[in-house]
């Protein structure tokens, strides 16, 4: 009797987003498996396609002559089943295809990579007593918890850890989580510890393997080259406990037994997938969990509303410890940097290092016109000129050059707007010449400093670590961060704040400069649950993200058009537009923005799948770089729109 094999193609063409019939030839019997990856041939097309066993049987619906599978790739299933019905069910709920979420789980197959894997079985450990010095046991099984979905405000110091004798010091949020690690592997289970950026990640990384868990550890991390990348992906297959540690795509690894997904500072930005599916790990997370029943532990230094949401709601818990504050203090505003903040820093100084946060990088903020007054602009996208840390004028929306710009006005004179990073510590260096000046920025990858009288100024989310911490914090332009238009602009700087703040030594104090009433009150008292539900009610009152959910459709306006008249026959969604949107390739763009509740979210994802798939059949467009795209682009869950 022939064997039937259903698979699903690792495509994001919408045409093949569905299973397909192959044979399994006989001589391949013994080696196909559910989850095996396999080449086959697909239509005209030359180029064989990799394609994953996700049934087997012996008939199939198909009336004609089916296609036999070409080769079995490796020599053990590459897609596990919890990992395909995730998919499965984040393709249905982001209106997007199977094979767009398999390419996220399932890197590319690297023959070399695979050829020098070996298996390794891991030892358990007898240290973990070591780790549960400042842990209360029963703490640590409720969080660990089958099926316990959990939020932890972080306590914003750093702790003292020891492993076999040697002692290394890691902020307290790092050291729960190697608590948890250790304890998932006494268990027989693995654990996946998600980060926003390379800075959490090297000293998550580092803590992890000080603290003895260097045999169980699979570095996911995105900025590994793809071959290692993939030797991580092999190791986190084999059928034993690990820890794996990443950001986005950690989120779909394959784990053995997995006892607990961790997530840190689950509202930074980073963890939003800017290409489709469009989705936040957050939620890949929370969907995970449903299938898995796994233990899920979100912690932060801060509380975003969605989390605020998830606890009123009762489907997080909250089981933050009591824990001491920072010592914070607020003044009004006024001068940039005040008497207050230049307090702060001196005396910070006098012990060792201290930390300034500011808005923006570069000289300046934008450029200003010394005869006419009016700010200078990019000739491209209109977006504003400034002058970054070399001095070079350039467009901060589109990083165009501007070398020769000249004012409409005709004058080439130009005055310097509000100090970015690298006037900042120029000016500070001025007035503290004794101190060593280091600026972090983006463009400038910093994880830790050495301990010692050094004055750090960095953008914010670039904060290195020093060990110890720092003695003293400064947060300049906070008045700039709340006037950003954007509906998330007062949690996004209480988050950025609070994560500076919390790299202070315990005895060190934060200066906010320049916020003042009732927000000034709660940062200083570390009141984060009270800024998040008094934000969160405002977003209520108003029907706006998280209280619901925001997406939109971005097409020609006919396609547009088309898809907002089948959205209308539901009832619950509120439709906005549409409005035109700028576009590089010169073709007009249209965006219609839709809200719905989150109980909606499967039933319009199907409608507008269906949708999309007459209104734009066949039909693409080409990007501003030339790239052909799909001709309608659809976000469940759009974070720009306010």
């Amino acid at each position: 009797m022939p064997t039937i094999a259903k698979l699903a193609i690792q495509s994001g063409l919408p045409q093949l987003d569905r299973l397909f019939d192959y044979s399994v030839p006989d001589e391949l019997i013994d080696s196909v498996e559910i989850g095996s990856r396999v080449k086959i041939a697909f239509g005209k097309s030359k180029k064989a396609l990799d394609g994953f066993v996700v049934e087997l049987g012996s008939s199939s619906d198909f009336d004609g002559k089916l296609s036999d599978i070409q080769s079995v790739v490796g020599n053990r299933p590459a897609l596990q089943r919890d990992i395909f019905s995730l998919c499965s069910k984040l393709a249905e709920r982001s209106v997007s295809s199977l094979g767009e979420l398999l390419k996220i789980a399932v890197p590319a197959h690297m023959p070399r990579a695979f050829a020098n894997h070996g298996h390794t079985d891991s030892v358990a450990g007898e240290k973990f007593e070591e780790f549960t010095s400042g842990f209360d046991n029963d703490y640590v099984d409720g969080l660990l918890e089958r099926g316990a979905k959990s939020f932890v405000l972080a306590e914003p110091r750093n702790v003292l850890q020891s492993y076999s004798g040697v002692k290394f010091l890691c902020p307290a949020w790092v050291s729960a989580f190697v608590v948890l690690a250790w304890k998932n592997i006494q268990r027989n289970q693995s654990t996946i510890i998600l980060v926003p950026d390379y800075r959490e990640h090297a000293v998550m990384l580092k803590a992890l393997q000080d603290g003895g868990l260097s045999s169980y550890l699979v570095d996911y991390s995105a900025e590994l080259p793809k071959s290692q990348q993939y030797a991580g992906f092999l190791k986190a297959l084999e059928s034993s406990p690990s820890v794996i540690i990443g950001s986005r795509s950690a989120a779909f690894a394959p784990a053995y037994n997995i006892g607990a997904i961790l997530m840190f500072d689950e509202a930074d930005r980073s963890y939003i997938d800017l290409a489709s599916p469009y989705l936040h790990t957050r939620d890949v997370v929370l969907v995970r969990q449903s299938i898995q029943g796994c233990a899920v532990v979100f912690t932060s230094h801060s509380v975003s509303t969605d989390v605020m949401r998830l606890l009123d709601t009762g489907y997080l818990d909250d089981r933050t410890l009591v824990f001491a504050v920072p010592r914070t203090s607020v003044s009004e505003p006024g001068i940039r940097v005040d008497g207050h903040a230049f307090l702060a820093i001196r005396e910070g100084l006098r012990e060792g290092a201290v930390l300034v946060q500011v808005s923006s990088l570069g000289d300046s903020t934008a450029l200003y016109c010394k005869k006419c007054d009016e700010s200078a602009s990019c000739k491209s996208c209109n977006g504003p000129l400034w002058v970054d840390s070399g001095g070079v004028k350039k467009c901060r929306w589109c990083n165009a050059f501007a070398l020769d710009y000249l004012c409409p006005c005709g004058s080439a004179e130009f005055t310097l707007g509000r100090a970015g990073a690298t006037r900042t510590a120029a000016e500070l260096g001025r007035a503290f010449p004794n101190a060593r000046i280091i600026e972090s920025t983006g463009d400038n990858r910093l994880i830790t400093i050495p301990a010692g009288r050094t004055l750090v100024v960095a953008t914010a989310g670039a904060e290195p670590y020093v060990e110890g911490g720092y003695f003293a914090v400064v947060l300049l332009d906070a008045r700039v961060l709340l006037a950003k238009q954007n509906l998330r602009a007062l949690e996004e700087a209480v988050r950025v704040w609070s994560n500076a703040a919390a790299k202070l030594r315990t005895a060190g104090s934060c200066v906010l400069v320049g916020v003042s009433g009732e927000l000034s009150r709660l940062f200083s008292l570390w009141n984060h649950a009270k800024i998040a539900s008094d934000e969160l009610a405002a977003r209520n009152e108003l029907g706006l993200p998280p209280a619901v959910r925001m997406g939109s459709v971005t097409a020609e306006l006919e396609m547009v058009t088309r898809i907002s008249s089948a959205l209308s026959l539901n009832p619950t969604v509120v439709r906005i537009g549409p409005a035109p949107v700028p576009s590089k390739s010169g073709d007009e763009q249209w965006r219609l923005i839709f809200k719905y509740p989150y109980s909606e979210v499967q039933a319009l994802a199907r409608l507008l799948k269906l949708e999309v798939a007459k209104v734009a059949a066949g039909r693409t467009r080409l990007t501003g770089s030339g790239r052909s795209a799909r001709a309608v682009t659809v976000k469940m869950n759009d974070t720009e729109v306010v």
